[in-house]
């Protein structure tokens, strides 16, 4: 319906400008005619010239378009066949231009100024005709264009979503794994604290499996979910592991990519802890203000022992999520003095901006 409507709006603006041209003439033609008399007689001749006009737009539109545009067949032919529609049309419009002047508009006023092949009058007809073809082609081959533009913009968003899912489901199995490792150690040890911690696996999973199908969640809900993991980690390593955790969240309502922060902690405890002999610490620091995100994780390790063969997993894997998600986005790695430092600076406002731009820079 909508369609319809731009149509009918598109062609009564042409109309329009068509009287306007004709009133032009007109007055000028019959300089001693009445405003009022002219008006009531001008609508006659662009009414009548209008219609063929109006069809072989159409016919351009959804006919020689395409046959010249598809390039089958004989293109010379297909060249000729719209030359001969149009050639047709200009010569319809004259006859019926001729006709009303002469029979119906002005009281046949302008009959003798009118002949059936008067040169300049057929040129006239050829540019209203190549006028009004031209700009409703240029308007459809635009909303064309626009569609298009639409549809690859929606195959890209498609694309990136699927390859961020994946990204996500590359990370679950890798959880899982180090996590049944834990839960392994304790069952081996027949320790008190293995039921405990299968109760707090099922409650992870429940959040990956089901909570995590958002593509974002809140600060809150990801750092609770941080510190559940951290507290099952921690049953496994006792005393021999510190934990610090510091937080300055402004609005902890703020969205944030899904289980984008997991990686940083589980490579923190798989090369960190896991792989250290004596004593170690994770230190985490978490700061937003506004838009403005920063998560810091450290762990101390030993030289020796990194990098692992897990790191192609979480890093890499994390680097790609940020590129999909966030225009505004930092992540620095560094390791001084047997302590592995991350920091990730986030701008939260930039969420899904860049998916778009960057395909088509």
């Amino acid at each position: 319906m909508n369609r319809v409507l731009l149509h009918i709006g598109f062609w009564l603006g042409y109309l329009f400008f068509c009287i306007l041209i004709e009133y032009i003439w007109v007055t000028a033609s019959l300089p001693d005619m009445p405003k009022s008399w002219i008006w009531r007689n001008v609508a006659i001749i662009p009414l009548g010239s209008s219609t063929p006009e109006i069809l072989f737009s159409y016919f351009m539109m959804y006919v020689g378009l395409p046959r010249l545009m598809s390039r089958k067949g004989n293109q010379v032919l297909n060249i000729l066949y719209v030359a001969v529609v149009f050639i047709a049309a200009v010569l319809i419009v004259r006859i019926i231009v001729h006709y009303l002047l002469g029979h119906v508009a002005y009281d046949q006023l302008l009959a003798e100024k009118n002949h059936l092949f008067d040169t300049s009058q057929i040129f006239r007809g050829i540019i209203f005709m190549g006028f009004a073809s031209g700009v409703a082609v240029s308007i459809k081959s635009l909303r064309l264009q626009i569609a298009a533009r639409e549809r690859e913009k929606n195959l890209i968003r498609e694309k990136l979503s699927t390859e961020l899912r994946y990204l996500r489901h590359q990370l679950h199995p890798h959880f899982l794994f180090n996590t049944l490792n834990n839960i392994y150690a304790l069952t081996r040890k027949k320790s008190d604290l293995a039921p405990g911690a299968v109760m707090k696996l099922s409650e992870l999973l429940h959040f990956m499996l089901y909570e995590s199908r958002n593509d974002r969640v809140t600060i809150r809900y990801e750092l609770n979910f941080l510190q559940d993991y951290m507290a099952l980690e921690k049953i496994r390593y006792s005393d021999r592991l510190k934990i610090s955790f510091e937080e300055s969240i402004r609005d902890p309502d703020k969205m944030i990519g899904s289980l984008l922060l997991l990686p940083l902690v589980e490579n923190a405890f798989k090369h960190g802890a896991s792989e250290t002999r004596f004593d170690s610490f994770i230190r985490i620091r978490v700061q937003q203000e506004d838009e403005d995100f920063s998560f810091v994780i450290e762990n101390s390790f030993e030289p020796s022992d990194r990098p692992g063969s897990d790191v192609s997993i979480g890093l890499p894997n994390i680097r790609r999520q940020l590129e999909l998600l966030y225009s505004n986005h930092r992540l620095e790695v560094s390791q001084t003095n047997n302590i592995y430092s991350v920091n990730l600076y986030l701008k939260l406002d930039t969420y899904g901006k860049n998916q778009l731009h960057d395909r088509r820079g």
